[in-house]
C-alpha cells in the first residue's frame, strides 16, 4: 500500500514556498500572515535553524489571554519532531503517529528545507495506493 520509495523531499513544501516567522516576531502580526494564506501552523526560524513550530491553536489560545503583543518564541512548541529529507514517506507516518502531531519540519544539518503536513502525507498515500 505504502510505497517505500517515496521520500519527505519528494511531498514537502520546499522551503521557498513555507511561510515562517521568527522567534520575536509578535503573536498577533504571525496570526494575521497564517490568515492571509490559509495555514494551520508555520515553522519558527532563527536564521535558517528551526527552533520551533507554532499552529493555529497555539495563537488563538495565547490571543484569548491576550497574547498578541507577545513574542511568538514564548507560546511556540520548542520540543521539535523533525524529519530529514531523505526519511520515507512512511517514516513521516510514524512520526506523526507516535507524537500525535500534525506538521514535521524537514530539517538537514539543523538547517530547516521543509515541511510536511499530515494532508500531503494522506494524498501521497493515496496516490501510492491507486499506482
Amino acid at each position: 500500500m505504502c510505497n517505500e520509495k517515496i521520500k519527505i523531499k519528494d511531498i514537502m513544501i520546499k522551503e521557498e514556498d513555507l511561510l515562517v516567522a521568527e522567534p520575536e516576531d509578535k503573536v498577533a502580526a504571525v496570526i494575521l500572515r497564517m490568515i492571509r494564506r490559509g495555514i494551520g501552523g508555520i515553522p519558527i526560524v532563527d536564521e535558517d535553524e528551526c527552533v520551533g513550530v507554532i499552529t493555529m491553536r497555539d495563537i488563538m489560545f495565547a490571543n484569548f489571554y491576550g497574547g498578541g503583543k507577545l513574542p511568538i518564541s514564548e507560546i511556540m512548541t520548542k520540543d521539535l519532531v523533525t524529519i530529514n529529507p531523505e526519511d520515507t514517506l512512511l517514516d513521516g507516518i510514524n512520526l506523526m503517529l507516535e507524537y500525535k502531531i500534525e506538521r514535521l519540519p524537514v530539517v538537514k544539518n539543523g538547517v530547516l528545507k521543509g515541511l510536511v503536513v499530515r494532508n500531503t502525507l494522506l494524498r501521497a498515500v493515496k496516490e501510492a495506493s491507486e499506482s
